[in-house]
């Protein structure tokens, strides 16, 4: 019995030393800031309002942001990124992973994207004139 059980802990723990569990990430995160409205989905009240953040990285399975305001870890929100222009280029499903204080009182939260539809006027425009023509 001792003989397995050592045999477990080389297996799991990687010679008796405590190792901990990563998520490897699969898609690269690109610093980048953008502005950010996020509501809790779906919105079931009037009064659960939107807020504004910014992103501090963004990769096409996640988010980090920072806000004033913070959504409970586990709930899902709908999040709008905005383009320098200010126009609207993701528009997405989101699960809040983690939320931590910063250091200057805001808030931020990672967020992993469950669904989202890129809104890029430009293309849907040339769709049209494409159809049209």
């Amino acid at each position: 019995m001792r003989e397995a059980r050592s045999q477990l802990s080389l297996d799991f723990e990687g010679g008796g030393s405590v190792t901990t569990l990563r998520s490897v990430r699969k898609a690269r995160r690109i610093a980048t800031v953008r502005l950010v409205e996020f509501a809790p989905f779906p919105r079931a009240r009037r009064e659960e309002r939107w807020h504004v953040g910014f992103t501090l990285d963004l990769s096409s399975q996640g988010a980090c942001l920072r806000a004033k305001e913070t959504e409970p870890v586990g709930s899902l929100i709908r999040v709008i990124v905005r383009g320098v222009d200010g126009r609207p280029t993701l528009d997405s499903i989101a699960r809040v992973v983690w939320s931590a204080d910063g250091r200057f009182g805001e808030v931020r939260m990672g967020l992993s994207l469950l669904a989202s539809r890129s809104r890029r006027p430009g293309r849907v425009a040339s769709r049209r004139a494409a159809v049209a023509a």
